[in-house]
């Protein structure tokens, strides 16, 4: 069985490609500059699949990823959650008292601001991506320069860890979907999610009408996010994920009652839980 190929955003070596493996440990990857450019490849028949990061557990959801999913008409199969643990990368030999700026995304820099602080005389200075950061640090072979990126950059870049585990809260996590041009039930037996796209009446009271059937349903509603609708100004779409396979009797009641209140309902995908491996 060939290796699947499966696009994600950044350099080689992001936090993004160290997710996909933990799905996929054999697979192709396959680094794309922006989200766009990983859905199109995915059409395209470029990659076999895609992933995405929907939400951080520090700095929130990544909205415009699920109008991405929905405008390319791709299904979400499968999701990882991925812990994300800041390193500090150098040149081999290189000291922190030598070091002279450090390198990163602003969202990255951010997240290490207490260790930063710490890093005296040095010139935090943004940068586009993590492991393009690493990147830029093997490529100009300068032992006052360091980045800040995870473990695969080190590793892809031929970099040094000079400290490890250096952001400031513990339990940073990302959450990633994976999009195939197909959509593939999960297996029976096994924990699943369905991921709906809800667009509503344009009256008071629909969204709490809409929940309404998934609470009498006994269903587990894990995310609610609106984003607007651009072809009506000031109204807007729903995203959903529920713990729950589309086809459950629960849920295809529920999505029933739902397109019965006059809402239009897509199913975005049903997929297997991510369940981390023991």
């Amino acid at each position: 069985m060939e290796n699947k190929r499966i696009a994600f955003q950044g350099e080689p070596g992001a936090y993004s490609e160290e997710a996909l493996f933990l799905l996929e440990p054999r697979a192709e990857s396959q680094p794309y500059r922006e989200f766009r450019d990983v859905t199109q490849a995915v059409v395209d028949g470029r990659a076999d699949l895609g992933l995405l990061p929907i939400e951080n557990s520090l700095v929130g959801s990544i909205a415009t990823n699920f109008d991405l999913i929905a405008e390319s008409g791709l299904a979400i199969v499968g999701e990882v959650v991925s812990s994300v643990h800041h390193c500090l990368l150098g040149l081999a030999g290189a000291s922190r008292d030598s070091l002279r700026r450090v390198l990163s995304h602003p969202v990255a820099l951010a997240q290490c601001e207490r260790f930063l602080r710490g890093l005296a005389g040095v010139e935090v200075v943004a940068f586009y991506d993590t492991a393009g950061a690493a990147a830029e640090v093997a490529r100009q072979r300068d032992s006052s320069l360091a980045a800040i990126a995870g473990e695969l950059a080190a590793r892809r870049y031929g970099l040094t860890i000079m400290a490890e585990r250096i952001e400031d809260e513990p339990h940073n996590q990302t959450r990633f979907l994976l999009v195939a041009a197909e959509s593939a039930s999960p297996p029976p037996g096994v924990p699943a999610k369905t991921t709906l796209l809800l667009k509503l009446p344009h009256r008071p009271g629909t969204l709490a009408r809409a929940l309404a059937p998934l609470a009498a349903a006994g269903l587990n509603l894990t995310k609610l996010e609106s984003r607007p609708d651009r072809t009506t100004p000031w109204e807007y779409l729903f995203y959903l994920d529920i713990e729950a396979r589309a086809a459950d009797p629960a849920m295809a009641g529920a999505i029933r009652d739902l397109e019965g209140q006059g809402a239009v309902v897509i199913v975005l995908g049903d997929y297997p839980r991510f369940t981390p491996r023991a």
